[in-house]
């Protein structure tokens, strides 16, 4: 595995301490709870939710962990590893902004990524939301990297 890509953080420890969780594993680990929650719910419920993705619940289950995984990708940008300690290798310019709000990269990203792959606009959209507002409700209409 490349190692900035190992080294991007998610997660710090408190209090200045050097703990910290790189963003794949938070990842796999958002994905692995989700899996687990959806395997709860009532077969009903998620014969509902693959209706609404146009998917056999199989297909359906795997773009949701997809962007579920997904939600926190902002945090690999570089004004985002830069809040904490740069570990990444990656070149963050002499001044790098770091009140970047993550979710929003993470909606702009993965929301450039669903529609290159043909998915609804309004659907990828919706799918990638982690909190507040959606980029195109604050003005952005084209979505690029």
């Amino acid at each position: 595995m490349d190692r900035a890509l190992k080294n991007i953080w998610a997660k710090t420890a408190k209090s200045g301490a050097t703990g910290w969780h790189p963003l794949i594993l938070h990842m796999l680990d958002v994905a692995a709870s989700s899996d687990a929650i959806l395997a709860r719910e009532p077969e009903t419920t998620r014969k509902r939710i693959a209706e609404i993705l146009g998917l056999e619940w199989e297909k359906a289950r795997a773009w949701i962990l997809l962007v579920v995984a997904c939600h926190d990708l902002g945090k690999a940008c570089p004004g985002f590893q830069c809040k904490w300690e740069n570990m990444t290798g990656m070149d963050s310019g002499r001044s790098p902004n770091t009140d970047i709000n993550h979710a929003f990269v993470s909606q702009i990203a993965l929301t450039k990524v669903l529609q290159e792959m043909e998915w609804p606009e309004e659907l990828a959209e919706l799918g990638v939301r982690c909190g507040g507002v959606s980029p195109r409700a604050q003005g952005f209409t084209e979505y690029t990297r």
